[in-house]
């Protein structure tokens, strides 16, 4: 067979993975548990794959960016979010606003209804007492403001993985922001899934991951070290990503991040953005110390 042959048999073979992403998706939806879709699991890899003759002789790498915002809590417009993470050509996205799923639910829907070239992965930034901790793969929300180790049990509970979100935020910027962001060296002592060890800051900021990098590299068991935009501004997306392997969508993601197959990285940044990035932050500042603190931050 032809190689264009190869590759209209492959897409043939798809399709119906294609035609019925949004019956599927319906079929999950609402359960108590994260399940992936047919479209998840199978399109989108797939797709990558077509045209490859001996496709069990290749791994495909995946790359991700597990930790964005909508304006479902403090980001940007959902649409914006979808159209920027397409232009990224990432291969999965994480919506984790604060303390809401609604964003990572819809985002979700429209990716199946459009039939666009990433999967979503429905999360929640979940605001604990001890510091911001993302949970992934849920389908609803966590309660907020328990201690760490609670808030990792109720993740856990609901079938999600918990991710410890900027464990070394600049102690200058929570106090400035009046809202505990980072869980620091918990990261030690509570039972953490991965840790964000690339959360995507332009010039001094970079201290903090390094020092979470370092802090991780203390631990003598086996944790997956992610990295992710924390994108507030939609044109952020893709800033920091996290890399795994496998043919099998939103199921190698989760399977590699249980298992510590992952790795972060950070993206480069221009003149112009690393402005808008400090202005994104001064504002959020001083929305803050007129509100008198709360939840809602650029992180």
């Amino acid at each position: 067979m032809a190689e264009l042959d190869l590759y209209e048999h492959d897409l043939e073979r798809l399709a119906e993975y294609e035609r019925c992403a949004e019956d599927d998706l319906a079929m999950v939806d609402g359960l108590d548990t994260w399940h992936p879709t047919a479209y998840e699991q199978h399109y989108l890899p797939g797709v990558r794959l077509a045209g490859i003759r001996d496709k069990s002789r290749v791994t495909l790498q995946n790359v991700a960016d597990l930790h964005i915002h909508t304006h479902y809590s403090d980001g940007d417009q959902l649409e914006r979010v979808l159209e920027c993470a397409a232009a990224a050509r990432l291969d999965a996205i994480a919506i984790t606003d604060h303390d809401v799923i609604g964003g990572a639910l819809e985002a979700r829907r429209l990716v199946h209804e459009r039939r666009l070239p990433f999967a979503v992965i429905p999360g929640v930034e979940v605001s604990s007492r001890d510091g911001h901790i993302g949970a992934l793969f849920v389908t609803s929300v966590i309660e907020p403001d328990m201690s760490a180790a609670d808030t990792v049990a109720a993740i856990h509970a609901a079938g999600g993985l918990a991710i410890a979100h900027h464990p070394f935020a600049p102690p200058l910027i929570e106090k400035l922001l009046r809202v505990k962001l980072g869980c620091r060296e918990l990261v030690h002592t509570v039972d953490f899934d991965a840790i964000e060890c690339t959360n995507a800051v332009p010039g001094y900021g970079r201290k903090y991951n390094i020092e979470a990098y370092e802090q991780l590299a203390r631990r003598k068991v086996r944790i997956g070290m992610t990295g992710s935009s924390d994108a507030h501004s939609a044109t952020m997306i893709g800033k920091g990503t996290t890399y795994f392997a496998g043919n099998e969508g939103l199921c190698s993601a989760k399977s590699a991040l249980e298992y510590g197959f992952i790795h972060g990285a950070e993206g480069y940044w221009r003149f112009s953005e690393k402005l808008r990035y400090r202005w994104m932050l001064m504002k959020a500042v001083w929305r803050n110390l007129r509100q008198g603190g709360g939840r809602s931050s650029v992180n």
